[in-house]
């Protein structure tokens, strides 16, 4: 019996360790499950702030209606104010065409006894003029030269030599695909329709091609102009050439505005374009590859305030959070409204004071811990970049936000539905200096259907009118 007794403690002790061991390994086990499951739990959280957020755009309120109309409430009256004064079409300065108008009989009861009254009324009527194709022969007459002794030939108004579509067709093929964002077969549909006039689809990357060639010194003009401008909005959007995904970044100036496609979406773009130091502003979102140019910067604050009501959406069950968010949010619209009201050397005491206020008030918001990451990530981000969100209280011709950027970008985004972007490196040179060329003169006030007709017939002419300060905005 004694020896049964021994011989049980003696199995108990060699248990213990095998015990030991084996609650190490559920209490490693344990912790793995609990990180795992708080990070799935912040995942779920992530997911269901996206799904809020895409659901707040596809039903906006707006668009419901609610369910029981409130019959205390008045109903809008439709229409413009009661006094609004109203308005016309403006009256034509030039008249084409002159058209009188008589009657030989009553168009009331058909009486033909009609007598003249001393009055008229005058009526303007705008319409277009289709146009049919026109074929133009151009015959040279050939020439011996006796100090050359060559046999030489002039070039006839209008024409380009070996072509055999006209310049004026093929700026308005390029106006309608890039302007217009027409596919190449519309467009030629649209020709033979409207104007009877036959080309290949094929041929039009050719007719861009050949406005590229020669816009080519001017859009090379355009980047080297960029460096020396006192502030530059960049951003950047997805493009894809033949499967293959690339980036379309736009720099836009006073009066220069660059489009660029590169495969990277690095800081060796920005560097190509402004250079690793740069004297100016660089107008950009928080995009990372923009921390290395070595310039002054502000950062959009219309792009922090979307980050801003996604962590609103995010929070929502946190009132503190939600609280510390909703004050920050307020805090950056009156930084954005304060900047709009700056006026160029005219910076006022009072606009001072209220300055320095706001930027102390920044300061101490972004200190702030939360001991969440997420949160506490966010604001460690903006109190790196928070003398670049208050960059547009310094400059008035610096903007608090990056839009004018995002809206020259998007007739590209429009142009990439439709078009599914280039095909070939033809392709995307074309796009980027003809899309260059156009925007640059719609914001110099030129007309770009006429910019590129002339681009074609008269090269050094179009280059002149690009560089006339006169005409910008």
């Amino acid at each position: 019996m004694k020896k049964k007794l021994l011989d049980r403690s003696a199995l108990s002790d060699l248990g213990k360790p095998l015990l030991v061991k084996e609650v190490k390994r559920l209490d490693k086990q344990n912790r793995r499950l609990t990180k795992k499951n708080k990070e799935l739990e912040e995942r779920v959280r992530d997911l269901e702030a996206q799904l809020e957020e895409y659901r707040k755009k596809l039903f906006k309120k707006s668009a419901v209606k609610p369910e029981v109309e409130q019959p205390c409430a008045p109903r809008k009256k439709r229409g413009a104010p009661v006094g609004h004064p109203g308005t016309t079409r403006r009256r034509p300065e030039q008249v084409d065409e002159h058209v009188e108008v008589t009657l030989e009989k009553c168009p009331e009861c058909g009486g033909t006894n009609l007598s003249r009254c001393k009055r008229h009324e005058d009526h303007y009527q705008e319409d277009i003029v289709l146009v049919r194709r026109k074929v133009t022969r151009y015959r040279h007459h050939l020439y011996y030269c006796s100090d050359c002794q060559k046999t030489v030939q002039g070039v006839g108004t209008d024409e380009m030599p070996g072509s055999y579509i006209g310049p004026l067709a093929k700026s308005v093929a390029g106006f309608l695909h890039y302007r217009m964002a027409l596919p190449y077969r519309k467009i030629r549909q649209l020709f033979h329709e409207l104007f009877g006039l036959d080309f290949d689809p094929s041929s039009a990357p050719g007719f861009d091609r050949q406005i590229r060639v020669r816009g080519a010194p001017l859009y090379e003009q355009l980047k080297e102009s960029l460096p020396g401008k006192p502030f530059v909005h960049a951003d950047e959007t997805g493009w894809r050439s033949d499967a293959v995904s690339l980036w379309l970044y736009c720099f836009a100036a006073l009066d220069a505005i660059v489009y660029l496609i590169d495969r990277s979406r690095g800081s060796k773009v920005i560097e190509s374009i402004l250079g690793k130091k740069y004297a100016g502003v660089l107008i950009s979102d928080f995009l990372a590859a923009y921390n290395r140019i070595l310039c002054r910067k502000q950062r959009c604050l219309v792009h922090l305030l979307r980050l801003i009501k996604k962590y609103l959406v995010y929070f929502a069950d946190d009132r503190k959070k939600t609280t510390y968010f909703l004050r920050l949010k307020r805090l950056i619209q009156d930084i954005v409204e304060l900047s709009r009201r700056m006026e160029p050397g005219n910076l006022s005491e009072n606009f001072s004071i209220r300055k320095a206020d706001l930027v102390a008030r920044l300061r101490r918001m972004l200190s702030s811990q939360f001991g969440h990451p997420k949160a506490d990530k966010f604001l460690r981000k903006l109190n790196k970049h928070i003398d670049e969100l208050v960059t547009c209280l310094d400059f008035a011709e610096v903007c608090a936000h990056n839009n004018w950027a995002e809206r020259l970008l998007r007739p590209n985004v429009i142009m990439r539905k439709i078009t599914f972007g280039n095909r070939s490196e033809n392709g995307i040179q074309n796009h980027q200096v003809l899309m260059s060329l156009i925007e640059t003169a719609r914001y110099r006030r030129l007309n770009p259907l006429t910019f590129l007709h002339q681009l074609l017939v008269d090269t050094p002419a179009a280059a002149a009118l690009l560089a006339n300060p006169a005409v910008t905005r």
